[in-house]
C-alpha cells in the first residue's frame, strides 16, 4: 500500500492569491499541517467510544418507528463524517462544506470503501425510508422489510413484522453500518502505519530528512 501523508491545511483564499501575485511565494506545507499516523489512531480510538455514548443516548429502547429512522439515519451521516475526515488526504473540509447526504455516501465509495455487496444498497435504502418520513410524513414499510430482508441469513426473518420489530431491526443494521466503518478506518490505518514501519526500517541507515514528510514551498520564477 503506498502511504500518503495527511494534512490540514486549509484550502487557499483570495488573500494567498494576492500575496501570491505581489511576493511570488505561497502555498507552502508547514511541519503542523502534518497529521501523524499516531495522531489519526488516537482518533480512532476516541471515535470509538465516542459512538458507544452516541449509541446509548440516541438509540434508546424506544419502539416509536418514526424516531428510530431517523435516529438511525443521523448515526450513519454521523459516521460517514468521520470516514470523510480520517480517510481524506486532507482532514476538516467536510466541517466547512455543505454536502448532502448522498454526497457524503458518494465521497466514502471514492475514497475506497470496500465493494461490499450490502452495505451501499442498505444505505440507499435507509435514506429512501428516512426521508419519506422527513418529507412526506410517511413510513415506507415495504422499503424497511427490503432492508431487513436483505441484511438477513434468511428472508423469512422480514415477513410480518411488527413496527416494533422493525424498530430493532433498523437499530441492529445500524449499528453493524457504523461498526463496519469504523472497522474500515482503522484497517486502512493500520495497514498505513505498518507500511511506514517497514519504510522505515529499510532506510534507517539513511538520512532522517528522507523519511519524514517535508514542508514545502512553491516560488514564482
Amino acid at each position: 500500500m503506498n502511504r500518503f501523508h495527511k494534512s490540514r491545511r486549509k484550502r487557499p483564499n483570495i488573500q494567498e492569491a494576492e500575496q501570491w501575485l505581489k511576493r511570488g511565494i505561497g502555498g507552502g506545507m508547514r511541519a503542523d499541517d502534518y497529521v501523524s499516523v499516531a495522531e489519526r489512531k488516537k482518533r480512532l480510538v476516541q471515535l470509538a467510544e465516542e459512538f458507544k455514548e452516541k449509541l446509548k443516548k440516541h438509540l434508546p429502547r424506544s419502539h416509536n418507528l418514526e424516531v428510530v429512522i431517523l435516529k438511525c439515519h443521523l448515526l450513519v451521516e454521523f459516521m460517514f463524517n468521520q470516514y470523510i475526515d480520517l480517510i481524506a488526504p486532507t482532514e476538516g473540509v467536510i466541517e466547512s462544506e455543505r454536502f448532502t447526504f448522498k454526497q457524503k455516501e458518494t465521497l466514502v465509495h471514492m475514497l475506497g470503501f470496500p465493494s461490499d455487496p450490502v452495505f451501499f444498497p442498505s444505505i440507499d435504502l435507509l435514506n429512501s425510508i428516512r426521508n419519506s418520513v422527513a418529507h412526506a410524513l410517511a413510513i415506507d414499510r415495504r422499503k424497511i422489510d427490503h432492508l431487513i430482508r436483505i441484511n438477513s441469513e434468511d428472508p423469512d426473518d422480514a415477513k410480518r413484522l411488527t413496527d416494533n420489530q422493525r424498530a430493532t431491526a433498523l437499530k441492529q443494521i445500524t449499528k453493524f453500518l457504523c461498526w463496519q466503518m469504523l472497522g474500515v478506518m482503522e484497517a486502512k490505518h493500520e495497514f498505513e502505519w505498518m507500511d511506514d514501519q517497514e519504510k522505515g526500517e529499510q532506510s534507517a541507515g539513511g538520512d532522517a530528512e528522507d523519511r519524514a514528510p517535508q514542508p514545502w514551498r512553491v516560488c514564482r520564477a
